[in-house]
């Protein structure tokens, strides 16, 4: 099943942050700054509807099937992701860096919703009270 793995920017700051006093370890590395975790795309539709206090109402459609539903600049960008369906290991940077995320796949998604529709000038920057809680609560 296809995955999204997902990283805050603050949590890519510390990791930055953790090479540079880490330079002995860091230097001549490369690492995979992600959430712990990913997330399977049936997870991510479902936790996010439960944080809009919406069911989920999924059905699957072969890829074929699905990129008709869609314009083709649309189809073409969840190629992209969903074909790579990224998953990484973040033991190496733990290991050397020290790094620990401090947020999850869905807390960096839900967190970042959050602050579009707060900030976004045409959007109604309605918020509702189950969306105000950030949770890292997958169904």
């Amino acid at each position: 099943m296809e995955t999204l793995h997902h990283v805050h920017a603050d949590d890519v700051a510390q990791s930055f942050m953790k090479a540079l006093t880490s330079w002995n370890s860091a230097v001549g590395e490369s690492f995979h700054i992600v959430s712990e975790q990913a997330l399977t795309l049936r997870g991510y539709a479902t936790a996010m509807a439960t944080w809009y206090g919406q069911k989920t109402k999924l059905s699957f459609l072969p890829w074929e099937e699905w990129k008709k539903t869609v314009n083709q600049s649309d189809a073409a960008l969840t190629w992209d992701h969903i074909a790579h369906s990224p998953n990484f290991s973040i033991e190496k940077a733990k290991k050397l860096l020290n790094y620990q995320p401090h947020y999850t796949s869905l807390r960096a998604i839900q967190e970042s919703v959050k602050q579009y529709f707060e900030n976004e000038p045409n959007s109604t920057g309605i918020i509702s009270d189950n969306q105000k809680t950030i949770t890292d609560t997958i169904i």
